[in-house]
């Protein structure tokens, strides 16, 4: 029996969700945002938009037949929308311009960011990303008076029509009105206002619409959407100065200022199906990753209890991650790219704490860290590299249910298994690394 192709509807939504993995693994400071937004397809906007509570709006036809890499801006133009709070800074200033203002400096950020060209039509404004936004917003407020502008791949600005008032009608035009012997007076036509209604077009949707689009979601739900996507927000913004003040520390450049940009986004396109090392670190993370205590799952660490406690079972939410790290010579080079695109990583897997053991004979340093200050961590050590002693006193403790080992290879490890999760993170290491347990994933820098 044959299978229906998808509908325009269906590719779209499929697109989409791509999209985002696409947008997580070639601007990991954006992965928190990627996980934290709900797709809709409708025609209500041309080609896309997005809501402060995370709710993004896809057009079936433009998602449905646009090449990848266009979607990948046009979906990372929207979560930069949340992470500059587009949503959050309008203050007193007309929002519709305060969104315009946006897209000229979101697209001059993702233009050098991607090394590539604004797609669909988009606002462009070559140097926008180095000027203030509420000096653009006062530019296009001066300007109004000779055209609103159209925002990023929007409908145009709508008008408020203004009702005409009606002249009263004599006691005698009434009755003849009543009686059938003449027709009612035509109602006279709207007349067009000069102020823009309370809906301001553009790819910012608005509290009212978000409400309207999605009524599955009551208002306590939207709130606690609307926290969290404050909260990832507010990471990315951190992530992306981490990682520049990385970038220049090891004199590497930034991340769209060469051809490498280019290169980057058609490699991620073209191995979607086939996830790089990245991709395959987040999917771990995401398998492993437990939750907060709750009891509609018994804890399977509450049988060894002799005070008759029943401990509850977990939920997703914030956790903490347990890492060796292999500080032999070797590896100097290389970790802190690695530290730095791990806590992009664990901000997009939920991790909140960060828990390093670093190793080169014994274990040299034993730390709880958030995942923001991985990328300007200490490192110390680069001796010897034998991984047991760290690997053997988290055996001992009963919480631990994942480790991440990062390693070149050349190591001493435990020959028995561990009683938790042990991926390997071979950086740059041998490859005939293949130790008898845990899964091995080459981390290439």
């Amino acid at each position: 029996m044959p299978i229906d192709p998808p509908t325009p509807e269906q590719l779209a939504a499929a697109n989409a969700v791509r999209s985002l993995k696409l947008v997580a693994a070639t601007l990991p400071h954006l992965s928190g945002l990627c996980h934290s937004v709900r797709v809709k397809v409708t025609k209500k906007y041309p080609v896309a938009a997005i809501g402060a509570s995370g709710l993004m709006l896809v057009h079936p036809r433009v998602f449905s037949e646009t090449p990848l890499p266009d979607l990948v801006f046009v979906v990372a133009h929207e979560l930069m929308h949340l992470a500059l709070d587009t949503f959050g800074r309008s203050g007193n200033a007309d929002p519709y311009l305060v969104n315009v203002a946006h897209d000229y400096v979101i697209n001059d950020i993702l233009s050098v960011e991607l090394n590539r060209e604004v797609p669909l039509g988009g606002l462009v404004r070559h140097g926008a990303r180095q000027e203030s936004l509420e000096a653009i917003v006062a530019e296009l407020a001066r300007n109004e008076a000779g055209g609103n502008p159209n925002g990023c791949w929007s409908v145009e600005r709508k008008k408020k029509k203004k009702k005409r008032a009606k002249k009263p009608k004599s006691a005698m035009q009434e009755e003849l009105e009543r009686a059938g012997l003449v027709p009612p007076e035509p109602e006279e036509p709207d007349e067009d206002d000069s102020e823009p209604d309370d809906y301001p077009a553009g790819d910012a949707i608005s509290a009212e619409d978000e409400a309207e689009l999605e009524p599955e979601l009551g208002p306590k739900e939207r709130s606690a959407n609307r926290d969290r996507v404050r909260r990832e927000a507010v990471r990315a913004v951190s992530l992306k100065e981490l990682r520049e003040q990385m970038a220049k520390a090891t004199g590497q450049g930034s991340g769209g200022e060469d051809s490498g940009a280019t290169r980057t986004l058609m490699e991620a396109v073209a191995t979607a199906y086939q996830p790089p090392w990245q991709l395959a670190l987040q999917h771990w993370l995401d398998a492993v990753s437990p939750g907060p205590r709750s009891y509609a799952k018994p804890s399977r660490r509450g049988a060894d209890r002799d005070d008759g406690v029943i401990l509850a079972g977990r939920k997703r939410e914030g956790w903490a991650l347990h890492v060796v790290m292999d500080t032999s010579g070797s590896m100097v080079d290389t970790l802190p790219h690695i530290l730095g695109l791990l806590a992009s990583f664990c901000e997009g897997a939920g991790v909140n704490q960060v828990h390093i053991m670093q190793c080169d004979v014994g274990v040299t340093a034993n730390e709880w860290l958030d995942p923001a200050e991985l990328s300007s961590y200490k490192i110390t050590g680069f001796g010897g590299s034998d991984m047991s002693p760290a690997m053997d006193e988290l055996a001992d403790d009963p919480e631990v249910n994942a480790v991440l080992v990062l390693t070149d290879g050349y190591i001493s490890y435990p020959a028995e298994e561990p009683p938790y999760s042990v991926l390997w993170g071979l950086v740059n290491g041998d490859l005939n690394f293949r130790p008898n347990y845990g899964t091995v994933v080459h981390v290439k820098t």
